[in-house]
């Protein structure tokens, strides 16, 4: 199917290629490690984590305490919660998963890649894929999303696996993967996947095959196994999350535009197609080398692209699928590009391996994978030369208020501002929110020293009396607004 490389440049090409991956690797975790977390969507599945693991209770997610969090299962929850554990809880801990989880996706890519085309295709595949700009930033990202990447491209890669290969574990690891995807985010990865499954089986009328080589009924037992235990304990503990989530996050929220009914986030309402925007930039840089390609050589690529055996089909369909799915919504973010990158690292790697190049230009695609990582590399140093050019974390005010040694039963309160996630994180849980003087008088009557967080437009709002007592700190950045952080005296009020 592909073809035969020289020898020494295979050797030559694998050898760079893992350097590349390594290098990329170094990159990621150097992220991981300084980057802070951002609000909202980071910090808040990241305190949902910290809340876990404090509270013990790892049925109901919560987003304040007592509070539950119905939009998202639990496994990436889960995931973060125990590298907590062993780890402490920070930034790279509650990242790691996400890492973990890609290596897991490139795993499955390079394997199934190397059985059906040979090493140079999935040594291909690796570059493309960790290569491209959304797939290098799902890695270190505290969502949903790397989880149920994962998942996606479990079941993907096991039904070619059992339907090709007829491979008696991979046909149960199919199912597995549907499973845990409904762990990760729902019902969702099944449409995606079922969606492929059905119209690649439709194509090429594999009915008799897809019934002969998929254990349906075990299969079925073993995601019902996997999947509907903490969705009956999730419902029981809080009647009304199946009617949520299953309802609003799965229907409302992709077919209504502007819903209203969103408990937790803001509803992202953009032009029905945005998701095509999003894949062309979430493919860098291979966007602008498949472009180029094309322009100079697109009358070869139907030669490229002959598969006897339904495979180029069956990555063109699991690459477009999800767009497609997602065109129509009016309330999408960029993270739903994220199931069609695996396809797509594979599809691109079958054509670079049919091209027959030479090693110039294999050199410039390990250039080219490596420019996410250098990008994100520089994007640490900015931000270690000048921590305050992050405008959507509070950790420099935790950080400057934890610099202050604050005494042990003390309050760091923030006025008339909504308390955001980033802020609960890195102080533990310790902050506190007042919207009026009385209240702020009442948790500062505690005989301590405290400390006081106001928005500059709002100081008006405090007492000219009580203001006097308050020692300024330091200014901060944060969301277009600057923030003062305050230290006060004991004091009675």
């Amino acid at each position: 199917m592909s073809f035969q490389t020289d020898k020494e440049i295979q050797q030559k090409f694998f050898s760079y290629t893992l350097f590349v991956l390594v290098v990329l690797l170094i990159c990621r975790l150097i992220a991981n490690y300084f980057f802070p977390l951002f609000d909202t969507t980071e910090s808040r599945y990241a305190e949902i984590a910290r809340k876990m693991l404090e509270t013990g209770n790892w049925v109901t997610l919560q987003q304040d305490y007592g509070v539950p969090f119905w939009a998202k299962p639990p496994l990436s929850i889960w995931l973060s919660a125990f590298f907590m554990q062993l780890l402490g809880v920070n930034e790279f801990a509650v990242r790691l998963p996400g890492l973990l989880l890609s290596v897991g996706v490139l795993w499955l890519v390079w394997g199934v890649a190397k059985k059906q085309s040979g090493s140079m295709a999935a040594l291909f595949s690796l570059l493309t894929l960790a290569g491209s700009l959304y797939f290098f930033l799902d890695a270190g990202t505290v969502m949903t999303d790397p989880a149920l990447l994962f998942c996606i491209t479990l079941a993907s890669v096991s039904f070619w696996h059992a339907m090709v290969y007829e491979n008696k574990i991979w046909s149960y690891a199919f199912f597995a993967g549907l499973g845990l995807g409904l762990l990760a985010k729902g019902p969702i990865a099944v449409v995606l996947v079922g969606m492929v499954v059905f119209f690649w089986v439709l194509l090429r009328n594999e009915w008799l095959n897809l019934w002969k080589r998929l254990p349906w009924f075990k299969g079925t037992f073993l995601l019902l196994l996997i999947a509907m235990p903490w969705y009956v304990l999730a419902e029981l503990r809080t009647p009304g999350f199946l009617n949520y989530f299953i309802l609003g996050e799965h229907f409302h929220r992709f077919l209504t535009p502007g819903w209203s009914g969103d408990k937790y986030g803001i509803v992202h309402h953009v032009p029905k197609g945005t998701i095509w925007l999003y894949a062309i930039a979430g493919i860098f840089p291979w966007n602008i080398i498949a472009g180029g390609w094309l322009v100079k050589h697109g009358k070869m690529l139907p030669s490229l692209c002959q598969s006897e055996d339904g495979w180029l089909s069956y990555l063109t369909l699991w690459m477009i699928t999800p767009l497609l799915f997602f065109t129509f919504a009016s309330n999408i973010i960029y993270p739903y590009v994220f199931p069609s990158l695996p396809a797509f690292a594979l599809l691109f790697a079958e054509i670079l391996n049919r091209l027959n190049l030479e090693l110039k230009h294999l050199k410039w695609v390990l250039i080219s994978s490596l420019l996410c990582g250098v990008l994100f590399l520089a994007v640490v140093f900015v931000l270690g030369v000048k921590p305050d050019v992050v405008p959507n974390t509070h950790k420099p005010i935790i950080t400057a208020w934890l610099n202050q040694n604050p005494t042990a039963g003390s309050h760091l309160v923030y006025w008339g501002y909504k308390t955001d996630f980033s802020a609960e994180f890195y102080s533990g849980g310790q902050v506190k929110s007042v919207k009026n003087p009385s209240e702020l008088c009442k948790l500062f009557s505690n005989h301590l020293e405290n400390y006081l967080v106001i928005n500059s437009k709002e100081i008006q709002q405090i007492p000219g009396e009580l203001l006097a007592k308050l020692t300024p700190i330091n200014k901060f950045r944060v969301h277009r607004d600057t923030l003062i952080l305050f230290y006060s005296p004991v004091m009675s009020c």
